[in-house]
């Protein structure tokens, strides 16, 4: 492999099964197991799995990274009484 062709190898997402990455792959088989351990069937397993890998694909859609990193931090901004100030 030469120097000229390496670079565009990472330009591509690296997926595994389709669309599917490892973080997805990851998560439909922690979702199986939980599944499974609590004895659902396969029918239904199949079909909660289904929906849950829609809805983390949704959520990576419409959320911004770190999104859920920030939802417990404070509410109120330090530097905020500085617009107050701007606005005045």
């Amino acid at each position: 492999m030469g120097k000229a062709t390496f670079p565009t190898l990472l330009d591509k997402k690296a997926t595994m099964l389709g669309s599917l990455t490892r973080y997805d792959l990851v998560f439909v088989g922690m979702a199986y197991l939980i599944l499974s351990w609590m004895k659902v069937s396969g029918i239904y397993s199949l079909i909660i799995n289904a929906c849950l890998l829609v809805a983390l694909k949704l959520c990576k859609k419409y959320f911004n990274k770190g999104f859920y990193q920030h939802l417990n931090d404070e509410k109120q901004l330090k530097w905020s009484y500085k617009l107050e100030e701007l606005n005045g």
